[in-house]
């Protein structure tokens, strides 16, 4: 129940209640559900170790930062909002990692995000081609001169921006391939090419030029390891060619010049940082200092929550980019040849055997002592039937993949990664939805490469407040780096 609430959850929130509830949603359902999703989660929490997961703690802190940002604005009556605007989020990386613990849980989550994708651009298009212009489906653009100079399609509730809806299908399209079946042509195409195709499209409509920078980010990092970086560099110069030619970008050039309105936010959100290092401007407050959003997930995040808020934000976003790429590293040991391991997988036991009582009178006379007795021989039927159905079924469910299928989809969860903050590096979303769904189904996977002794332990916690720190001083520099290499090259 708690797997079928959290779907329903994450379905209402990225439609809109609204959309998928009609009249109802003036009842506030995403709440509802999120209530009845976490009661129904409450007896599989002590069994997920959540607790021993360093990315639960950072929310934790997330959440206490976004509280510190507003009571330091002075403005109190605005503490409870931001704090409610930011639980619902990172609310669902709880849900994930509690309910979802299969290969096939995790392609139910893919194929939600699909059903919301493919639906946002069938209603779009469909408004496009009817000329429906005022459809809340599309989003005007404006030109250089004046007036709208084309529309891009956009989704509901907190994708209602079309670059954000662009990261969304982007790092959705390697998750698809967790449906991939080799040697099954008519499965792959209908579960994973064409969704994969549509979802392209969309990202065409969006007219999103991070979108492309992030669809070459999947395309390279996914190919190479199939058939090697130059290869896969050459397909990605390609398709940056294909969406040159077709105007993904709207006729708009995709350089550093053309953003420079981007750099010129970036260079605001430094600037707040060093008059509010410590707590930020407050949560969701930069568009009171600049006219546009910050385009950068970090920059949005230290501003609004200052350097406190960037750790907790790089604790959660650092341990979820390594254990992904622990798992998908092949660590699958080469089968032993041994009398041990042989006997296990046949199920026998190598010892003198004596008659049994409950084969009674009638029974074969006993065994030479060296024979070997089948386990299966010495269970009685009986004891099979008293098991409970409901319990064979779960332990049905809940059997681990091959460690081989373990590291792909690791390996595919790491590409959706780096699409998805590829992506970010030019949005200001630090808080949106799709992260901490991503980050728990990383969970979820190295949860069972843990389970299957192939991954490394989690990592210290030492090392990841270590590594946290560093990482939020760097990325600021990084940011700091690229305006002064855009301030030199621009005179």
């Amino acid at each position: 129940m708690g797997l079928f609430l959290t779907l329903l959850y994450i379905l209402t929130a990225y439609l809109g209640p609204q959309t998928l509830w009609g009249p109802l949603y003036e009842f506030h359902m995403e709440i509802i559900l999120a209530a009845l999703a976490f009661v129904a989660s409450l007896p599989r929490i002590q069994r997920s170790n959540i607790l021993t997961m360093p990315q639960s703690f950072a929310l934790v802190g997330m959440c206490i930062a976004v509280f510190c940002s507003m009571v330091m604005t002075g403005w109190l009556g605005s503490i409870m909002p931001a704090v409610l605007g930011f639980i619902p989020n990172a609310f669902t990386f709880f849900l994930v990692v509690v309910n979802f613990r299969t290969k096939r849980h995790l392609q139910l989550l893919a194929l939600t995000l699909f059903v919301v994708s493919a639906y946002t651009i069938f209603r779009g298009y469909s408004a496009l081609r009817a000329e429906d212009f005022a459809n809340p489906y599309l989003m005007p653009q404006g030109g250089e001169e004046g007036g709208v100079s084309f529309y891009r399609l956009r989704g509901m509730a907190f994708i209602n921006d079309p670059n954000d809806f662009a990261q969304v299908m982007v790092s959705l399209i390697p998750c698809m391939f967790f449906f991939w079946k080799k040697g099954s042509l008519p499965r792959n195409i209908l579960l994973v090419l064409i969704p994969i195709a549509w979802l392209i499209f969309g990202m065409y409509l969006t007219h999103s030029r991070g979108g492309i920078i992030a669809l070459l980010a999947v395309i390279l990092f996914g190919a190479r390891r199939k058939i090697g970086t130059i290869p896969a560099t050459i397909i990605a110069g390609g398709v940056f060619a294909i969406t040159t030619v077709v105007g993904w970008s709207g006729g708009r050039d995709v350089s550093v010049e053309a953003g420079s309105g981007r750099m010129e936010a970036w260079a605001v959100g430094l600037d707040l940082i060093k008059s509010h290092p410590f707590f930020g401007v407050g949560f969701g407050r930069f568009g009171e200092y600049f006219f546009i959003t910050a385009h950068n997930t970090v920059i949005v995040c230290a501003a609004e929550l200052g350097m406190f808020g960037l750790f907790w934000w790089v604790m959660f976003v650092l341990p979820t980019i390594r254990d992904a790429a622990a798992c998908s590293i092949s660590r699958t040991p080469k089968p032993e040849e041994d009398s041990f391991s042989y006997d296990r997988s046949l199920g026998v036991r190598l010892e003198p055997s004596a008659q049994l009582d409950w084969q009674g009178s009638g029974a074969s006379p006993a065994r030479n002592a060296n024979s070997t007795t089948l386990v299966e021989d010495i269970t009685p039927q009986e004891e099979e039937i008293k098991t409970p159905l409901h319990l064979a079924v779960e332990a049905e469910e809940e059997q681990l993949p091959e460690p081989e299928e373990i590291e792909r989809i690791s390996r595919l969860m790491l590409t959706s990664i780096v699409g998805y903050f590829v992506a970010g590096w030019f949005l200001s979303r630090a808080y949106i939805m799709t992260l901490f769904i991503y980050g728990g189904m990383v969970q979820v996977i190295y949860s069972m490469a843990l389970a299957g002794k192939i991954a490394p332990p989690r990592m210290k916690p030492f090392k990841v407040v270590q590594y946290s720190a560093i990482g939020s001083v760097g990325l600021i520099f990084v940011v700091y780096i690229m305006l002064r290499l855009q301030h030199l090259t621009s005179h």
